[in-house]
């Protein structure tokens, strides 16, 4: 049996696998939503001779602006190919890009007919931000998994023998359930490779051996690689032009079909499935912040970090020099949909109050101050990068969402509730009748969200100004 020390480094690990799948299951949905994709022909479109190589994907990030090094490509072949050859089938492409806990999304999208015209730039760059995640999760978990196998009494057999306490040769839910003490829905996506909701040992194996390079390699060579981020803003500006007139040819093509019903069950469903991503991604969010405030950092100092003038407001120029001194290069819309984010009194600028809302987490406790220091600051880069990274994402919902026939915020909000406030307990009803089922803490990320003033309650004002897509129309 481990000993507690090593089942507390088993379960970090574990705890980064699920904390990953969440995102990827985000991404997922996210590209499974738009009614233009279909899964064949943009597998047919990075494939050559029916598979898909490391070189493939290489070649298909480095067009859209994700510079990555071909080695980072290799743990996504190696963790999906269920033939393990090195290369992806269309089988195992679509368990990389459809979605695993909405059976009636994968469902509907596995069966699209075929077509024959041109891939838009919104469903390439999706794509493309799955595969980029997948990267990002390899080179993550890379350090967790070295600091797991170098422990001296580590075993990957007597790992899988903690969990499968029965010797029954494999780990259902429960088992792990047990182990990691709580729902465990994510993880068991993640290491359930071949998806026959079991995990034998070979499952196991490939989950946690290291995915490139020797095991007792210097810190340096698994430093993440993934960082030519000023490569990625001067090639991938968001929105680009083929992305507008992706757009464009989406919203007419809508308007040819729009229906004359104000709120459709449909919308409802979608609203809630959008309701249901945003809360993942604000989670996500949250977790980062919660890392950063474990360090017991000076908030006033960071902010004074920021303020380089010392004028008490931080407008985007001043946000902009700052992410730059620590090596983060937002395009100008990413930017401006991070700051609109926290932006509470909406004068474009951000005053202490809204910057504290962007790094601290909500049940912050301050026992010991410690002075910035190179830990501290690469906390403040994890979550500058997975707030801007997921504004984005939360942006192309709300993109979606708008772009529907006839769509009706205010309809929805009436449907929501019969008042002229949303509390709680009527949103949480609202989303269950619709099959989202929601922990209370993600319920409490997402009213938060909404109700930026903390009056406990969303106006119609709130509920509108937070699911309108926030970048100006260009």
């Amino acid at each position: 049996m481990l000993n507690s020390q090593t089942k507390k480094k088993l379960l970090k690990l574990f705890n980064k696998l699920e904390e990953s799948e969440i995102h990827s299951e985000s991404l997922r949905q996210i590209l499974c939503s738009q009614e233009e994709f279909e899964p064949y022909s943009v597998f047919k479109k990075i494939s050559n001779n029916g598979y898909i190589s490391c070189q493939e994907i290489y070649h298909l990030l480095q067009q859209n602006g994700l510079i990555v090094q071909l080695e980072q490509v290799t743990p996504i072949i190696k963790w999906y190919s269920q033939k393990c050859d090195n290369r992806l089938t269309y089988g195992d492409f679509l368990q990389i890009v459809l979605p695993a806990n909405n059976l009636e999304l994968r469902q509907l999208v596995s069966q699209k007919p075929t077509f024959s015209k041109e891939i838009s730039y919104e469903i390439e760059y999706g794509v493309c931000r799955i595969f980029y995640k997948e990267v990002q999760i390899a080179d993550e978990i890379q350090p967790y998994k070295q600091d797991l196998i170098q422990t001296p009494d580590f075993d990957i057999r007597m790992a899988f023998q903690t969990i499968d306490q029965f010797n029954s040769g494999f780990i259902q839910m429960d088992l792990l359930e047990h182990f990691v003490n709580r729902d465990c829905n994510a993880l068991m996506r993640r290491l359930d490779q071949n998806r026959d909701s079991q995990i034998d040992l070979e499952d196991f194996r490939i989950a946690l051996e290291a995915q490139y390079g020797n095991v007792h390699s210097s810190k340096s060579t698994t430093t993440s690689t993934v960082t030519s981020i000023k490569q990625i803003e001067v090639q991938n500006q968001f929105p680009n032009r083929r992305a507008k007139q992706s757009v464009a040819k989406h919203i007419d093509r809508n308007k040819k079909i729009v229906q004359q019903k104000k709120v459709q069950c449909y919308d409802m469903d979608y609203l809630a499935e959008a309701l249901k991503i945003i809360s993942e991604l604000e989670f996500e969010n949250e977790f980062r912040k919660e890392e950063l405030g474990y360090l017991q950092y000076d908030f006033l100092e960071l902010f004074s970090f920021f303020d380089q003038d010392k004028t008490g407001k931080l407008a985007p120029g001043d946000v902009k020099a700052a992410l730059e001194e620590l090596e983060i290069y937002p395009t100008q819309s990413q930017l401006y949909l991070w700051m609109k984010r926290y932006d509470i009194d909406r004068d474009g600028k951000w005053n202490i109050r809204e910057f504290l809302a962007a790094f601290k987490p909500i049940n912050y406790q301050k026992i010991n101050i410690r002075q910035l220091d190179k830990e501290i600051l690469n906390a403040v880069k994890n979550v500058i990068k997975t707030e801007i990274e997921n504004e984005v994402a939360i942006e192309c919902v709300k993109k979606k969402l708008s772009q529907r026939p006839n769509f009706n915020l205010k309809s929805l909000f009436t449907v929501i509730t019969s008042n002229q406030i949303i509390i709680e307990k009527e949103l949480r009803t609202f989303l269950e009748n619709h099959g989202v089922y929601l922990d209370d803490k993600n319920r409490e990320l997402l009213m938060r969200r909404f109700d930026r003033n903390q009056q406990q309650y969303i106006t119609y004002s709130d509920f509108l100004n937070e699911m309108q897509p926030k970048q100006p129309k260009l």
